[in-house]
């Protein structure tokens, strides 16, 4: 291929000198820069040899670049190299003390490292950072996304069961993003207040003009800082996605919510352990494991719901609806 052998020629006469550390957006040469785009460019049009190709002799001159390394591991995961993946993931984990590339999810779901609890703070708050400005209309047209809607009717529906009022008087939407949930459930709220690690989708979210309060920050710590028996409704769209150890949230919540009071949240649906990471890099829960937290934090399952709330190259994610009653 004459593109292999331009940059195989570039890489082997550069007198070019680079950093020994970490970098994760660019190898801070813009001719390096120039290869690693021709590699994404290979990659998109499905050259995944020729990408991988490329990476490789990228990382002979900068071995130190650690988005590098990780697109290497899904070239080699594309043409079924699963050592080689894992090999390119270990090596991009190292470059990325900060977990910006959660790296170690691409390794949890190849099956060579433990399921981490949960991706680094630093890797949600940059991927909602750099979508915050598309977010809505991806969700909505691309992913057909409908999670906020599930979740009102199953919340309506259990209001129908339990003979209560459909109208919350203080509202923790946790994970709010650019305010979808918010706007779904506004008109039954006397109060809302949301919460989001990315201050884009807080920014977003504040245009929206439908919350009483906004706050950057993480859920549990969140959480924590609310009035104790305050709140009458915790609500989670398609937020434990990005979590996967539950117990803290279940904890936190519980400790804010006032007895009678709803825990409503989306997940998408495993059956093969308490919870995992997918190849959408994304977790999946139990419902057994949900069922659990539940009955280990006060909480009775009024509805837990088989539900897509998103689909994923055209083919609906299996998900749960749930909702739960504090006791």
């Amino acid at each position: 291929m004459k593109l292999i052998g331009r940059v195989h020629t570039w890489m082997t006469t550069s007198k070019t000198s680079y950093p020994k550390k970490p970098r994760v957006a660019s190898s801070g040469d813009l001719v390096l820069d120039r290869r690693r785009e021709w590699a994404v460019a290979a990659t998109a049009d499905g050259f995944h040899q020729a990408a991988a190709e490329i990476y490789e002799q990228i990382l002979e001159r900068a071995p130190f670049w650690a988005i590098v390394w990780f697109e290497l591991g899904e070239a080699r995961e594309k043409l079924g190299d699963r050592s080689g993946a894992i090999a390119a993931f270990e090596s991009a984990a190292a470059r990325d003390p900060d977990g910006l590339l959660a790296a170690d999810l691409r390794l949890a779901a190849l099956g060579a490292k433990q399921t981490p609890l949960a991706p680094a703070a630093a890797y949600v708050a940059g991927l909602f950072d750099q979508y915050a400005a598309k977010f809505d209309h991806h969700l909505q047209e691309t992913l057909e996304y409908r999670g906020p809607a599930l979740l009102r009717a199953a919340m309506e529906r259990a209001c129908e069961k339990l003979g209560r009022s459909f109208h919350f008087s203080r509202v923790l939407d946790l994970g709010c993003g650019t305010g979808l949930m918010g706007q779904e459930i506004r008109a039954l709220c006397e109060w809302i207040e949301g919460v989001d690690l990315s201050p884009r989708m807080i920014e977003e979210a504040r245009k929206t003009g439908v919350y009483d309060n906004l706050q950057t920050g993480e859920i549990v710590a969140f959480l924590a800082a609310q009035p104790a028996a305050a709140a009458d409704l915790v609500i989670a769209a398609d937020v434990f996605v990005y979590l996967g150890d539950l117990a803290p949230v279940f904890a936190a919540s519980a400790k804010a919510m006032a007895a009678g009071g709803f825990f409503a949240f989306s997940v998408q649906k495993t059956e093969a352990a308490e919870f995992i990471v997918g190849n959408d890099m994304r977790y999946a829960h139990a419902p057994g494991y949900l069922n659990a937290l539940a009955g280990a934090h006060g909480f009775q399952t009024i509805s837990l719901e088989d539900a897509s709330t998103r689909k994923d190259r055209g083919e609906p994610v299996p998900g749960l609806v749930v909702v739960m009653r504090k006791t």
